[in-house]
């Protein structure tokens, strides 16, 4: 009889009461390891968009400060002499070397130099040449023809040639080097591309006509000329980016836009201006206040950086920030940063 009864109160199970409590501890434990995982994730999102926000900055702050430290230089570093035989090369912002710095200071919605900027945002275009050098071996003046090593230079490129004394700017005419091997560059007049030549000297700029022969070992390389401004990005909901227009492999005399980085909802540009000729910045103006380009050596750049809005809510409260010198509450509740950068016009201060 105590065997069965034994085994009958074996088999009962576990009473109510006792049932209750092990679903009480179960959801609890439930809930302390949901609020954990879920605090991991939060912390996770944030500490990913932040990363990304970071870099975003680093990658935008490290893409203008190259061509800011390198805007104007041709090789040689002489700009006193320089021709441009580009039609319209004076005028045009990413073809006058001359003007390898030009700011703009806040843009609108109508203007068409730079298309789709976010009104009230500054830009700036920079132009100077690449690092990839070709030694020029001869130079038929008369033949319009420029001798040089191997290279995969297309016509309709914007090429700048200097021997130190003379620096000129031309758009290569040929050859059509569809094979990537060609040892020659010339620079014709004509209409097979877009802006052309006004003339095939490369003495004197447009519409003066005056030969020039540059000597064997002379530098020709390509001229890069590109407008930095914010617009919205191309990717559904996710803010502001950094747009480039740039004419860095064009050949048909328009500079591309494309979009650069995400995040960068503001950028604000003031400019160092070099009065009194010690190769030092004096002030520091925005762009509408510089009378002379030719007496900016530096350049400071300022970003406000975002978090997309597709990252989603990551701040408790809506963030104020102070940018510009005003103080702001945003609209949401993403993160903003301001990240600042001062570049030296290499060319100008050394």
């Amino acid at each position: 009889m105590r065997d069965i009864e034994s085994m009958r109160r074996a088999n009962a199970g576990v009473s109510l009461i006792e049932l209750l409590i092990s679903v009480a501890i179960g959801l609890f434990l439930v809930a302390v390891v949901g609020g954990v995982y879920l605090s991991s994730k939060q912390s996770f999102t944030y500490q990913d968009a932040m990363s990304r926000l970071q870099e975003n900055a680093r990658f935008a702050m490290e893409a203008m400060a190259r061509d800011i430290r390198m805007a104007g230089y041709s090789g040689c570093g002489n700009l006193s002499k320089v021709a441009n035989t580009v039609n319209g090369g004076a005028s045009n912002w990413w073809l006058n070397f001359s003007a390898p710095v030009i700011g703009y200071d806040g843009l609108s919605a109508s203007q068409t130099q730079f298309p789709g900027a976010v009104a009230g945002t500054d830009a700036i275009v920079l132009i100077g040449v690449g690092d990839d050098e070709l030694s020029v071996i001869s130079h038929n003046a008369n033949a319009a023809t420029i001798q040089t090593t191997q290279h995969a230079i297309k016509p309709g490129a914007i090429l700048v040639i200097t021997d130190c004394s003379q620096t000129s700017v031309f758009q290569m005419s040929g050859p059509t080097n569809n094979n990537a091997n060609a040892t020659n560059v010339n620079h014709n007049t004509g209409n097979a591309v877009s802006p052309g030549n006004c003339n095939k000297e490369l003495g004197a700029s447009c519409p003066t006509a005056k030969a020039y022969t540059f000597r064997p070992g002379s530098s020709l390389l390509q001229m890069y000329a590109n407008g930095y401004y914010i617009r919205p990005s191309a990717t559904a909901n996710n803010g502001n980016a950094l747009w480039v227009c740039s004419i860095s492999g064009q050949t048909g005399g328009v500079a591309d836009c494309s979009e650069l980085i995400n995040g960068v909802e503001n950028m604000q540009i003031m400019y160092g201006v070099d009065s009194d000729g010690d190769r030092s910045a004096d002030r520091y103006l925005d762009a509408s206040a510089v009378a002379n380009w030719g007496q900016v050596v530096s350049v400071r750049v300022s970003l406000l950086m975002a978090t997309p809005p597709s990252a989603g809510t990551l701040s408790s409260t809506a963030q104020t920030y102070t940018y510009n010198g005003t103080s702001s509450t945003a609209t949401d509740r993403r993160v903003r940063h301001v990240y600042s950068s001062t570049v030296n016009v290499r060319n100008r201060t050394n």
